[in-house]
């Protein structure tokens, strides 16, 4: 006789995406077990089921149940941070620290080879009169990246000698990505790169229509194309997925107003600004630290919380943050207090902070308004005259363009270039970005940034700064 008690945990094998999604939908009002559920479907029983409840009806949570694994091959830079800045999914993408972007080795040598191989080329433009100027800047860059290779190469094995013990094959891959730390902040943002995304079909149904609704070609195209590709195995889920016209009118009414009310100024180059922050965090973190076990409102913990000491209120935080170790993450009361910064990084390092999804991000578009970082290295090298030259002729380009192809205009600027981007934080995620961020392996430009943010927090809460694992090493050098 069947055990209708026994636990059972087990993985649904071998169903396509919305069969799956209806099994586990299925559970909410069949007493049957999903194994048997599973068994009674189709895949036209399902697509008839989310047809119903799922588009008729509106019950969109189904839809997470259904995941895909999407593959992108020959997005721009650019384009993949749109698609990574849906924050709801997983990625991994092709590395500019340990892949070399020079010409691929078949087409080394080899004439009449369409020059823009490897990166985007906005319609745009190339239907225009800057169409010669922009592929002769972006062939330039990456001339320059090629040029520098060799010399970095030698000037980083001399700075960084093998030392005993270090297998030769291991020192090699640390002096290429050394290497290629630096010479990557010549790539264009064109530049074409390749990325993995496994995403639900409720968000990738959302992704899907922000996609469809910009205002660039490409990113507009992958929309399209996107829902292609995904319809082959979730066919009835996103089959709705389009161009939002809220989305869309928005974003242009919005931009018509910030460019009639917003005057000109000096340009501010202040890496790290904290603009917005709880004066009450340390009171409102002892509250919900002590909410989760009491049988009182808010506001009764709340009133006896602001009549303790500090010593008392700090105590209690103590006690929930003194014994976390390396590798926990604090408790979640953490995420009741939040902290606003405006910050200025090179395109770079923005693709990794941007990566930190679950925080709050507005960006702005890149522009060569804010100037473009050097690296110290390319310095100690002397190869900043030819880094330079290439950096400038994006520039002017950039320059000429933005009037009339404002986004497309993004395109022809390299890596180097800075973006500023509004970062909304909860202190929990802060823990974790500065830990991760501000790590001795990490690259110089972001550890920059996270070390900044902690010394900001540290000024305003230098007690709860003093729980964040920080590593300050080369602190001095940017404060």
């Amino acid at each position: 006789m069947q055990n209708y008690n026994q636990r059972q945990i087990y993985l649904l094998k071998d169903l396509t995406p919305e069969v799956k999604a209806v099994t586990f939908a299925k559970c909410s009002r069949s007493p049957k077990s999903f194994k048997e559920i599973a068994t009674e479907l189709t895949e036209e029983k399902s697509a008839e089921f989310h047809e119903k409840w799922v588009v008729g009806y509106g019950h969109s949570s189904v839809a997470e149940h259904a995941v895909l694994s999407i593959a992108f091959e020959n997005v721009s830079i650019l384009a993949s941070k749109f698609i990574e800045d849906n924050r709801l999914a997983s990625y991994t993408e092709k590395s500019t620290r340990y892949q070399d972007f020079s010409a691929h080795p078949e087409l080394l040598g080899q004439k009449n080879i369409l020059t823009p191989y490897r990166y985007y080329c906005p319609p745009e433009i190339i239907n225009s009169e800057f169409k010669d100027e922009y592929i002769q800047v972006l062939d330039n860059l990456f001339k320059t990246y090629e040029n520098l290779l060799a010399p970095m190469t030698e000037f980083i094995k001399n700075k960084y000698p093998r030392e005993d013990g270090i297998i030769e094959g291991v020192y090699n891959s640390i002096a290429k990505a050394r290497v290629f730390d630096n010479i990557r902040y010549l790539l264009p943002v064109a530049t074409l790169t390749n990325l993995g995304m496994t995403v639900n079909a409720r968000n990738l149904e959302h992704a899907i229509c922000k996609m469809k609704s910009q205002t660039l070609t490409e990113i507009k195209d992958i929309g399209e194309e996107l829902k292609q590709a995904a319809q082959l195995e979730v066919p009835t889920l996103i089959k709705y997925a389009d161009q939002n016209d809220y989305l869309q009118k928005t974003q242009d009414q919005l931009l018509k107003i910030s460019q009639s009310n917003l005057k000109p100024q000096d340009i501010d180059q202040q890496p790290v600004a904290l603009v917005n922050y709880d004066p009450q965090a340390e009171i409102k973190l002892a509250i919900a630290l002590l909410y989760k076990n009491a049988n009182l409102s808010y506001r009764q913990i709340e009133q006896q919380v602001k009549n303790m000491s500090d010593q008392d209120k700090q105590l209690i935080i103590d006690q929930a943050l003194n014994q976390i170790t390396e590798h926990d993450w604090p408790i979640r009361e953490l995420e009741h207090i939040a902290y606003t910064f405006d910050i200025l990084i090179d395109y770079g390092a923005f693709r990794d902070i941007q990566r930190h999804r679950m925080c709050t991000q507005t960006n702005q578009i890149l522009t060569a308004d804010y100037g473009y970082d050097i690296p110290e290295e390319i310095q100690e090298a002397n190869l900043q005259d030819q880094y330079i030259s290439a950096m400038e002729k994006a520039q002017d380009l950039n320059l000429k363009l933005q009037e009339k192809y404002r986004l497309e205009a993004q395109y022809i600027l390299p890596l180097a270039f800075r973006k500023r981007t509004l970062y909304t934080w909860n202190l929990r995620e802060l823990h974790w970005f500065i830990k991760l961020r501000s790590g001795g392996a990490g690259h110089a430009s972001y550890r920059k940034i996270a070390q900044l943010c902690f010394k900001e927090i540290e000024k305003v809460h230098p007690f709860l700064a003093k729980y964040i694992r920080v590593n300050l090493e080369g602190i001095g050098a940017h404060t």
